[in-house]
């Protein structure tokens, strides 16, 4: 295993970005879509198996997965025309199979995921141990299952935080560790230890979830957090892990401060935003953080007034930050003033995160 410790910023390919098009996933059972130039809720593609409760782009980014909770369904949306392509369950009979992510593969023909099963007897309910699956999109059912290694099983082994190779060959589990699968057996090709970087002055380095608004093909670009050995100082910053080389290369940002959401770059890469909360539940503060990426420096903050739980994005253009989530409201907020300029009313509870999508 190779660590390449160069810049982040030279391997992020420069993309043009324009208004376009906001999904999320919505009680009780829809996809909102908001128009970003209009700020308006232009179609709501109705759900056929439940609740959205995940939302995944196609490799292509021409088609969006839809989990949902009811009963364990997927659904496919054509985003051309909006329109739900095919629905399915998997739960069947007294069995619930539950999963809590999935991964579509590049030619979009399986899904890959780990699932638990759920079997209600007469007096209870017998859970089963994780297991990889495979799902065909076409079919529409689980045609491979494979018990997840007992030796490898932990709290993190139900996680399915998945990105696979662009040959479809290899399915990577980002966890506590890396863990790299083949496809075919789902045996382990290797495991990545990163306990103990070559990285000066980290350790306990962990990943956080996928940055999609610059995610590239054959790429996992990934926020993470690490911890000094010498007097346990935080620090967070952005991973490019190449999915072909198996390599990555770190970015440390600067010290983290209680909780800190997903960090969210601008599309000319020279501009990062997140947001910092500090305290518990009535007595929290929660700021915006702008960064500047090239020298990682904090340029400005501004504390403005959170929710309970939310989520933040960033819009396609860079110009805005998103809050939502516990509340009906869209708050829109500009992203170098960082006030609110307005608050769209969705008129129903966001139940997924933003899939934000720029028109070309």
């Amino acid at each position: 295993m190779r660590i390449a410790l160069t810049l982040l910023l030279a391997g992020l390919s420069s993309t043009a970005a324009f208004a376009g098009s906001l999904y999320m996933g919505a009680w009780p059972k829809t996809v909102l879509v908001v128009d970003e130039a209009s700020r308006k809720i232009v179609d709501r593609i109705e759900t056929k198996t439940g609740i959205p409760r995940n939302l995944q782009l196609s490799a292509d980014r021409k088609k969006l997965y839809v989990a949902t909770g009811d009963k364990n369904g997927i659904e496919v949306i054509d985003l051309a025309t909006r329109k739900v392509l095919s629905s399915f369950v998997l739960d069947e009979g007294n069995v619930r199979v539950r999963f809590n992510g999935f991964q579509p593969d590049p030619k979009d023909e399986v899904i890959y995921t780990i699932v638990t099963t759920a079997t209600k007897q007469l007096d209870r309910w017998e859970i089963g141990q994780p297991k990889f699956a495979v799902i065909d999109i076409k079919q529409q059912k689980i045609i491979k299952q494979v018990d997840y290694p007992k030796e490898e099983a932990n709290a993190f082994a139900r996680f399915a935080n998945f990105r696979i190779s662009p040959d479809g060959k290899f399915l990577y589990q980002f966890r506590d560790q890396i863990y790299i699968w083949d496809t075919e057996t789902f045996k382990l090709i290797e495991k990545i230890d990163l306990s103990k970087p070559t990285y000066p002055g980290m350790m306990n380095i962990g990943f956080g979830g996928n940055i999609d608004s610059i995610d590239e093909p054959g790429f996992h670009t990934s926020i993470f957090n690490a911890q000094d050995p010498v007097v346990k100082r935080r620090t967070f910053g952005i991973v490019r892990f190449d999915l072909t080389k198996r390599t990555f290369e770190f970015k440390p940002v600067g010290p983290q401060t209680g909780g800190m959401m997903g960090l969210q770059i601008s599309p000319d890469k020279k501009n990062a935003f997140t947001v910092s909360s500090q305290g518990a539940q009535g007595n929290r503060r929660t700021e915006f953080w702008r960064l500047d990426l090239p020298t990682g420096r904090v340029v400005k903050t501004q504390e403005f007034e959170g929710r309970s739980r939310f989520s933040f994005a960033l819009s396609t253009d860079g110009k805005e930050m998103y809050i939502y989530g516990a509340g009906y409201e869209l708050d829109i907020y500009d992203a170098q003033t960082m006030q609110k300029k307005q608050s769209v009313d969705l008129n129903t509870d966001v139940t997924t995160s933003m899939v934000a999508l720029p028109s070309r």
